[in-house]
């Protein structure tokens, strides 16, 4: 089974000023598939509610995932996944325990997709048939790298979707994630933390 490393860096953070989001940027070189960048969020005005995370690289789709936003990034509530224009179909299981249970489910260009948290929750699985991605992320919060291993057949919207899926909030993948982050995403639902959990 072929096998294949990478890693993305944290290459700057920029605000634009008063009262505007920080934006986070992640750069690398990925094998057989070039340069490529992940941006979030692209709304730098504090006061949008959905936000965007975006991939983008030489040799794959335009990749973009909608959401409402907490702590500066996207999450899994009014979510939408795009790929060069194409909408994918996206679930959820909100009321499992498991991991397994709770992994989000991707439709995507005829394929179907497993996206998941693993043991440490600084891991995460992309799974298709005959192909995985799996992304370790040096810390929680803004980490300065992303390293990824691919095993099978491996391609660009593989490799696009699970970087992509590193600039969205997806804490509450686990059961024990969804436990800690809910009173945060209770009061940001009901508009007291917008501001603060913004930047």
């Amino acid at each position: 089974m072929t096998t294949t490393q990478f890693q993305l860096l944290r290459t700057g953070s920029e605000l634009e000023g008063l009262l505007k989001r920080t934006t986070h940027t992640w750069t690398g070189i990925l094998p057989g598939s070039g340069a490529v960048g992940l941006k979030y969020p692209q709304e730098a005005n504090s006061f949008v509610e959905r936000l965007t995370a975006r991939v983008a690289g030489e040799a794959m789709p335009a990749l973009a995932f909608h959401g409402i936003g907490f702590r500066g990034a996207p999450r899994l509530a009014l979510m939408k996944l795009e790929a060069d224009g194409r909408t994918a179909e996206l679930r959820r299981r909100h009321l499992a325990v498991t991991r397994q249970s709770r992994a989000l489910r991707i439709e995507l260009s005829g394929r179907s997709y497993r996206y998941r948290v693993l043991d440490s929750g600084l891991r995460h699985e992309l799974r298709r048939e005959g192909a995985v991605v799996t992304m370790t992320r040096s810390e929680r919060r803004r980490p300065q790298s992303l390293s990824g291993v691919t095993r099978g057949e491996v391609d660009a919207l593989d490799l696009g979707l699970a970087i992509l899926l590193e600039g969205v909030y997806t804490r509450n993948l686990s059961f024990g994630g969804a436990l800690f982050s809910w009173p945060g995403r209770f009061l940001n639902r009901m508009g007291f933390l917008g501001y603060f959990m913004g930047s």
